[in-house]
């Protein structure tokens, strides 16, 4: 049985979506035949201060947990800080772990790919993969988080582009993010496989009428945002098309947001007395959040324009997955925007055509048969390209060629 090594930051039990992408992958490949080993750290997502333990057993998957600080992920300082202590104690951990076949590196912490300059030294016959979430030093700079980040961002690029040439491969989630790869010319492998959604569906989920009425008390076309309202998103936009929608049919077209992260205060504080069809929800846990999802005709995306290929918005997938399609707010090259018009899997709101899409929400508010069409294809272009059981055999077929080609 060939040993597999999944690391990152987070693993079950954290609820973080990237957290149960890992640990979804790790026991997935426990099914397909790997003996897999994941290496976290001992800290929880939402509360530093929580400490999990140092083994655990979990779906045939054998965790094992490093010790770290309790560092805060928000201040720039303890980030870095925390990347490089636990890159050091995940080092040193595995040289007690064994020989592996392959490892998986992901992109928590930020830089984690410069783990790659050690592992190669230590496990020269393994494959090394890199699943990049998240793209730094460029998610730094995307930030706009002042001048010792531009200053640093060079000295980063180098030394990224260094690890990434120890990689038998680069994986990526998105074709954007692809490009941005490339551009180090570390001339290894590239693929592209995406995160899956945490709930899918074998057909598109019928309407949860009373999370309707609650969320969409007189709307006729609703349209949801579930997730996370962070950096890396924006809003400005659809309150733009909400306040077009309103002007010609009241509250006929309405829009719900269920968010956390650190713009959800600047959301509210947007959203005026005016804006009678624009309410706002907690956020929703995991029991509940299939009915929220399905309350929704479309689910609501957004990307600013500098992380166009930085990041992938999972929101995204979790639409597909339950039939719904997406109105997606952000820069034309990304990759939504890109999927979008390849399989015609929603709208594309741009900053200056709130009029035109205001005019297709408004016809689909009588057009059942084409909300159906477009449901329909929405859940099966997911489960033909991007469901669990199509990532984790493509997973499962790569980290054997690579193995065999290391071999």
């Amino acid at each position: 049985m060939p040993r597999l090594l999944v690391c990152y930051h987070f693993f079950h039990p954290d609820d973080v979506v990237s957290a149960r992408m890992f640990s979804d992958l790790a026991a997935e490949q426990v099914r397909r035949g790997w003996d897999v080993t994941a290496l976290a750290c001992n800290r929880a997502w939402s509360n530093p201060r929580a400490r999990l333990p140092a083994s655990e057993e979990w779906n045939g998957v054998h965790i094992r947990r490093v010790f770290r600080p309790p560092w805060d992920q928000a201040r720039p300082g303890e980030r870095l800080a925390n990347s490089a202590w636990l890159l050091t104690a995940w080092f040193l951990r595995t040289l007690r772990l064994g020989r592996f076949d392959a490892i998986v590196i992901g992109s928590d912490p930020a830089f984690s790919p410069l783990e790659a300059l050690a592992l190669r030294i230590a496990y020269p016959r393994a494959a090394i993969a890199h699943w990049c979430f998240d793209l730094y030093p460029e998610a730094i700079t995307a930030d706009g988080t002042g001048a010792s980040a531009a200053v640093l961002a060079p000295i980063a690029r180098r030394l990224m582009g260094l690890a990434y040439g120890r990689f038998d491969a680069l994986v990526d989630i998105g074709p954007r993010m692809g490009e941005r790869i490339n551009g180090y010319g570390s001339g290894v492998r590239q693929e592209t496989l995406v995160p899956w959604a945490l709930a899918e569906a074998d057909r598109p989920v019928e309407i949860d009428a009373a999370a309707r009425r609650e969320m969409f008390p007189r709307a006729k076309l609703a349209l949801l945002y579930s997730g996370t309202m962070g950096r890396a998103h924006d809003f400005d936009a659809f309150l733009r098309l909400a306040r077009e929608c309103r002007a010609r049919s009241g509250d006929a077209v309405s829009l719900c947001f269920a968010v956390r992260g650190n713009r959800a205060a600047e959301l509210r504080a947007a959203i005026g007395p005016d804006d009678s069809n624009v309410s706002l929800v907690d956020f929703s846990e995991q029991a509940s959040l299939h009915g929220r999802l399905a309350a929704a005709d479309l689910h609501l995306i957004s990307l600013r324009d500098d992380w166009a290929g930085v990041v992938v918005p999972s929101k995204f997938f979790a639409s597909l997955a339950v039939g719904r399609p997406v109105l997606y707010a952000g820069p034309a090259d990304s990759e939504i925007a890109r999927w979008i018009g390849e399989h015609d899997l929603g709208l594309h709101l741009r900053a200056d055509d709130v009029g035109v899409t205001a005019d297709r929400l408004h016809a689909l508010i009588d057009d059942a048969s084409a909300r159906a069409r477009w449901r329909d294809n929405a859940l099966a272009v997911y489960r033909r390209r991007w469901s669990k059981d199509v990532t984790n055999d493509r997973w499962d077929g790569l980290l054997r060629e690579l193995v065999a080609a290391r071999a």
